[in-house]
């Protein structure tokens, strides 16, 4: 599914743009380089767990990102829309920052439920002192994220034009391999402190198709494809 990822969100956008801008011009080649990775997201959407606060996120991102793309209207206010939409969710993030209620907070909640913990019991655990601090600290790495994006991408446009768009696709995907990577590390290092006070109890998971594959490299790999997914999507 990693794989799938990087082809669907990196490498194909990429080798479409390049291939078809000349024919069906800038905006139609921007817009249709994203359609299968929308409707990829879009058939993974049960792996966020359904309407939790993550599927919710992320279906409201989708559905933003869409909309941002196809009320563009040109090649180049698409690419400025996206620098736009980057500060709303910078604006975002730094909100649930300063009231105190990280969004990241909550993604992890949807994950540890999904190994079996219960929510309420959960959610007031994650909001002790030796956690919260590494909430906080995840949430400013998603603000710089944005800020670089914002940055890198405004003095793109303004030196390239349309031209910066292939710039957009590596840096946003670049990006979002090392959120997702310091996400990840996070999750893992809260999970284990969550595991010595609260026992996750036994779930019933599906059998990996190879035999020689242990439990624990079938959720360590599940859980970073899974993160990987959603950041990957947190603009389209």
């Amino acid at each position: 599914m990693l794989l799938v990822d990087f082809v669907v969100f990196l490498i194909f956008p990429l080798v479409f743009w390049e291939l078809s801008r000349n024919v069906v011009r800038d905006y139609p080649a921007m817009i249709l380089s994203t359609l299968p990775g929308i409707l990829y997201s879009l058939y993974r959407f049960k792996d966020t767990g359904g309407l939790n606060y993550t599927g919710i996120f992320v279906i409201l991102n989708l559905t933003a990102g869409l909309l941002v793309d196809f009320l563009s209207g040109s090649a180049l206010q698409l690419l400025w829309n996206n620098v736009f939409y980057s500060a709303a969710l910078l604006f975002i993030y730094s909100v649930s920052l300063a009231a105190r209620k990280p969004l990241y907070l909550f993604f992890t909640l949807d994950l540890m439920v999904m190994r079996g913990y219960d929510r309420n019991t959960t959610k007031e655990l994650l909001f002790e002192k030796k956690t919260y601090k590494i909430f906080q600290l995840i949430m400013l790495i998603y603000c710089a994220n944005e800020l670089i994006y914002i940055v890198c991408l405004s003095r793109w446009i303004l030196k390239y034009g349309v031209e910066a768009y292939r710039l957009d696709i590596i840096l946003d995907k670049s990006l979002n391999i090392m959120l997702s990577g310091a996400s990840l590390a996070a999750f893992f290092f809260i999970y284990q402190a969550a595991n010595e006070i609260t026992p996750v109890k036994k779930i019933v998971i599906a059998k990996p198709r190879r035999n020689f594959v242990s439990l624990s490299s079938y959720w360590t790999s599940f859980y970073f494809e899974w993160a990987y997914f959603y950041f990957s999507n947190h603009k389209r």
